[in-house]
């Protein structure tokens, strides 16, 4: 395996340097322009010691993108989850989470947006009026600490700027869609600058309730945006971000024939609303240190709510509620309907002080999390069964980052995080449990500039995760027909060791880059969730398992074939296995693959410039099987999609007529393997959750 890599590795030298070794020229004008801030600092992505992968605003335009999940797939080993309105939950590499119910959780791949921290908010990732969204792969655990050691999704809308200008976006697709969104920025005074956006979607969705003949997997999504930038004087530069984000879709996703036609009696909801703030401040007027301080501030209230049978049990339609009228489910099941109530509040501060040539950071981080949660089940008819839970934490983390300059063309980067990290667990059941722990991650990494526009590097990473209380299992450790083991209430902290090798290079005439990044991951007491079973009661919890090996390939790059004709891809490979880990079922999973990790992955987009102002896109992107879950064996079988785009662009705005999954293929992004249907005797089956069929749609443009 080394010496194939070594051997692409040199290969890869040769082809984007060869050009550069004749005529030197300065490093700045041989990289890409896409900047990153992984490290600490404003960077190429081409000098970044890590691997990730970036699309602007154009990128995201083409698509017809308007949420994250609809981009997710053109980057390597990165794949995502719905069990609700949108794909909310992100796994890169095989690490994150695939749902969230009664429990409290911190999540293994963080998103932020605008520095303000969404992690398990993931229905706020809206991309009007976007910059970029940069997707950092691996444990980022110096800068970003617990909420990453899978990754980190960091999204930034565009900045205010003095200049005026202003973003407008009209847009209209199938099953009933329609978008609006307005994006205004100008310089106030010589010192202000401000930028004001808004945005709307709404669509009927993509499931049709045939009992009551509504769209009932609806989205209406909106949010705004205000940022202001203040330059005090010379040496004081602040920021403020405002954030509202109102979510309203609803979810009626699981049928028990595994289509797009539901017959619930009572769909649910996927709704958000937040207000959130962030402020920065940057302040360069000491002789040997610049010191840079960020505060944010986030209230959310959100429901996840469902038809739990997923049927309905009128009399008058026999047919369509054949299962919800089965003698069966009457006796045994009834029509639950199951209703995740939660207010959210968070708040952090971070101070970090740099030294004026950016070599090293050293930095202190507070931040306090606080979720109650209102959990309502019951039939139809009757008063529901309350479930309250109150989960506050605290994170507490003292971090330095060092660049040494070994020698002119070699950099050695080090990092350390030390966070403590504590919880207050309260419950209607009377459960009151306490956690608390002290982790310590951080990096290691060797660069070598080859030359101005072709870097290698090697990095060794480790990450960690927080250990949590089981709300699921202590919600019904008092159930009757249910035995929860006490093992199941709480879990402790997972680690994960990354080493990392990667190339990254740009040919002298900037036609060609290329990033390839091999790796190996190590997970130590890997959280894992796995389910009791008795009859048709059911309850989720997170264990330990002994350990789990996650290793494999990223290759991204773009090329210029033809001056009209230029390729962006990306390919992934993926091999995991998880180790000493048997259920409290007696299912022993040691050797199998993980969750959500799929062998393969690829994407193919060729761009097509039929003129100066018509360009076309067609792109082929896909996916191998894999398993749906920790707990059991139902697979999601392998995807290949077809997506197509052209555009007119004028000096100020363009037109777009997009499409995605052309071929209209049924892609599964949620599964479950239970007994849920009365007709064959509650047997354990599997179901599940499709993403988008074929969507197609008009997109247009006005900047200034």
């Amino acid at each position: 395996m080394k010496l194939k890599l070594s051997l692409l590795a040199t290969s890869l030298l040769v082809a984007l340097s060869n050009t550069a070794i004749a005529e030197q020229t300065p490093s700045n004008q041989d990289i890409e322009t896409i900047q990153v801030t992984g490290d600490f600092q404003q960077e190429s992505i081409l000098t970044l010691s890590a691997s990730a992968s970036v699309f602007d605003e154009s990128e995201i335009q083409t698509r017809g993108a308007s949420y994250l999940d609809e981009i997710l797939n053109s980057a390597a080993n990165v794949n995502f989850t719905a069990g609700a309105s949108r794909g909310r939950f992100v796994q890169i590499r095989g690490v994150g989470l695939r749902s969230q119910f009664v429990d409290p959780i911190t999540p293994s791949v963080g998103v932020l947006i605008d520095n303000i921290n969404y992690s398990g908010l993931g229905g706020s990732a809206l991309l009007f009026d976007a910059d970029h969204v940069a997707i950092y792969r691996g444990p980022q655990g110096t800068k970003f600490g617990a909420d990453a050691m899978g990754g980190i999704i960091d999204i930034h809308s565009n900045s205010p700027t003095q200049s005026p200008s202003v973003n407008l976006k009209l847009g209209a697709a199938n099953y009933g869609t329609h978008e609006a969104g307005v994006a205004v920025g100008a310089g106030l005074t010589d010192a202000i600058a401000a930028r004001a956006s808004i945005y709307q979607k709404q669509s009927d969705g993509f499931v049709d309730n045939v009992y009551l003949n509504e769209d009932t997997q609806d989205l209406d999504e909106s949010v705004a945006r205000f940022k202001l930038s203040y330059a005090a004087n010379d040496d004081l530069n602040l920021g403020f971000v405002y954030h509202h984000i109102d979510i309203d879709n609803g979810y009626d996703g699981f049928t028990l024939d595994n289509t797009r036609q539901s017959v619930a009696s009572q769909p649910g909801k996927d709704t958000q609303e937040s207000d959130a703030f962030s402020l920065t401040a940057d302040y360069t007027g000491m002789s040997s240190v610049d010191i840079e301080i960020l505060a944010s501030g986030l209230q959310a209230d959100t429901e996840y709510s469902y038809d739990e049978d997923w049927v309905c049990a009128d009399t008058a339609q026999p047919v369509l509620c054949e299962a919800g009228l089965h003698p069966d489910h009457i006796a045994y099941y009834g029509q639950y309907f199951d209703a995740y109530v939660r207010d959210h509040e968070r708040g952090s501060a971070e101070v970090r002080v740099k030294s004026k040539d950016k070599s090293w950071v050293i930095g202190a981080f507070s931040r306090r999390h606080d979720v109650i949660l209102d959990r309502q089940r019951g039939k139809h008819g009757d008063l529901p069964a309350q479930f309250k839970s109150n989960f506050e934490t605290q994170n507490h983390a003292l971090f330095a980052h060092k660049v040494t300059q070994v020698k002119e063309d070699v950099k050695l980067i080090t990092g350390i995080r030390i966070e403590s990290y504590s919880s207050d667990y309260l419950d209607s059941n009377a459960f009151d449990l306490d956690t608390d722990d002290t982790m310590v991650g951080g990096k290691i990494a060797l660069e070598y500039q080859v030359v101005p526009q072709t870097m290698i590097y090697t990095s060794l990473n480790r990450g960690y995760k927080v250990g949590g209380v089981n709300g699921e299992a202590l919600a019904k450790a008092k159930d009757d027909g249910i035995t929860i083991p006490q093992s199941g209430f709480t879990f402790d902290p997972e680690y994960l060791w990354n080493l990392e090798f990667g190339v990254k290079g740009q040919s002298r005439d900037k036609r060609h880059t290329l990033h390839l990044t091999a790796f190996y991951m190590h997970r130590e007491d890997m959280q894992l969730k796995q389910w009791q079973l008795e009859g048709v009661q059911f309850a989720g919890f997170i264990s330990n398992a002994g350990k789990g090996r996650n290793y494999g390939l990223e290759i991204e790059g773009t090329s210029q074939i033809l001056n009209a004709l230029s390729l962006q891809y990306s390919l992934g490979y993926l091999d995991t296995k998880i180790e000493d880990f048997v259920t409290v079922n007696g299912d022993d999973f040691d050797g199998r693959e993980q969750a959500q990790s799929p062998k393969y992955q690829y994407a193919f987009t060729f761009v097509y410039d039929v003129t100066d102002n018509i360009s076309a896109q067609l792109g082929f992107e896909g996916k191998d099987d894999y398993f749906f879950s920790d707990s059991h064996h139902a697979q999601a079988p392998n995807q290949n999609l077809i997506n197509a785009s052209v555009s007119y662009f004028s000096d100020s705005w363009s037109l777009t007529a997009w499409g995605r999954n052309l071929a209209d293929t049924d892609v599964p992004v949620r599964g479950f393997q239970f007994g849920n249907d009365p007709r064959n005797g509650w047997a354990t089956d599997t179901y599940v959750q499709y993403a988008e069929p074929r969507v197609y749609g008009l997109t247009f443009n006005y900047t200034l």
